[in-house]
């Protein structure tokens, strides 16, 4: 008997400490532990439990956000001085402190054009753009303030003649070869203006020329070796949306939308083994024919999820992403039902501060788990570009 009783003790576990231990797992080890027991397998649907992972999963602190600060990356229309770019680092309980960035300026140019990829720099690089003067890229270093100019591809180069244009869709590092990599996207177009060919090309020839290939290419650039190669990556037919990936564990993720069907995905592309994964996103938000589902990836508290919404709505639904390539390992988490309208998502600070972008140029923040909306005390302007990015300190040299 008392042998029996042994074994019914030890095979019961209280249900509030079953609670405090699954709701503190990552979601794809909580969703895969649903068939252990038959009350697992029905979590999700327990409201009580669901409350307690919802705020263990953007309160416990990430290992992540370690000794990082803010940037504020903006792109804004002066009355006085036009378009101007300007970078601040951001501190304080509300981001109260700015402290603004010069940008480099290896061209020798007066105000260089630059723009920063949003992928993120938890290891202290930035990776900068610029149309102007030519496609250029700049990895840069603000800690020690020193820079690198990559290289152009041998696909910028002439002949043949063509117009290029070229995409970022990927930064980020790859920990195992301890190597910084740049995805990009090149297409081209074709020239229509004769003066621009050399005199020695007859227009009519190079007109009528079937050896000029307009197949657009990806490419990966490695810093370590200094040097671009094509790769080829199963993506379907997709209007990407550039500029808005992210980097996370040596993966680069970026969003798109099908063209033929209007599917929404996630693109995850390894850095080391160049593998890439497309995980469908569901669109499991009220369907309204005459609005487009607007989507942005964020990572909370250094977990992958996406943010949907109508344009000019005030409701917005986040989901967690459990499994790459799995669909049904999107988890709806949050709904943020709000009174007024706060605009667009512009990135995350620390665990669960998200910042907007309103409609007239103010920028606010919305507190995850207090649900309370803060104002920044920026100036109204027209914005072209505006992004948070989680940033890193940095001491050691980009060619190392």
């Amino acid at each position: 008997m008392a042998k029996s009783l042994n074994e019914k003790v030890k095979n019961y576990i209280p249900n509030d400490l079953v609670f405090s231990i699954l709701s503190k797992l990552p979601l794809k080890s909580l969703k895969r532990f649903r068939c252990v027991h038959k009350t697992w397998s029905v979590l999700f649907e327990n409201p009580i439990f669901m409350n307690k992972f919802r705020t263990n999963l953007i309160t416990i602190p990430h290992s992540y956000y370690d000794d990082t600060s803010i940037l504020l990356n903006q792109y804004v229309y002066d009355p006085d001085n036009g378009i101007c770019r300007s970078l601040y680092l951001l501190s304080g309980e509300r981001f109260e402190n700015r402290v603004k960035l010069d940008f480099p300026n290896p061209f020798k140019i007066e105000e260089p054009q630059f723009d920063v990829l949003q992928s993120g720099s938890i290891t202290g690089i930035l990776c900068l753009y610029s149309s102007y003067p030519s496609n250029e890229i700049v990895l840069w270093n603000p800690t020690i303030n020193e820079f690198k100019v990559i290289p152009h591809s041998s696909v910028d180069s002439v002949p043949p003649y063509r117009h290029i244009h070229k995409e970022i869709f990927g930064f980020g590092y790859d920990p195992i070869s301890e190597d910084y990599k740049i995805i990009t996207y090149v297409y081209f177009s074709r020239v229509n203006d004769q003066s621009i060919l050399p005199p020695n090309v007859n227009w009519e020839d190079f007109a009528h020329s079937r050896e000029i290939s307009y197949e657009p290419v990806w490419e990966i650039y490695s810093l370590r070796c200094n040097f671009w190669k094509k790769i080829d990556i199963p993506l379907p037919i997709c209007c990407y949306c550039k500029g808005e990936g992210l980097y996370m564990d040596g993966i680069c993720h970026w969003p798109a939308t099908c063209e033929d069907d209007g599917q929404h995905y996630l693109v995850s592309f390894y850095l080391n083994n160049e593998v890439c994964f497309i995980t469908p996103i569901p669109i499991d938000i009220n369907f309204d024919e005459n609005y487009i589902v607007q989507k942005k990836l964020l990572m909370l508290n250094g977990s992958l999820a996406c943010i949907l919404w109508y344009k000019y709505t005030t409701t917005y639904h986040i989901l967690f992403l459990g499994e790459l390539g799995v669909k049904e390992s999107w988890t709806k988490l949050f709904v943020i039902e709000l009174s007024d309208y706060i605009g667009y998502p512009i990135g995350v600070a620390k665990k669960c501060d998200i910042f907007f972008l309103k409609g007239d140029g103010e920028l606010v923040y919305f507190d995850l788990c207090t649900e309370m909306i803060e104002k920044l005390g920026c100036i109204k302007r027209k914005h072209y570009s505006t992004k948070i990015i989680i940033y890193k300190k940095n001491l050691v040299s980009i060619e190392k």
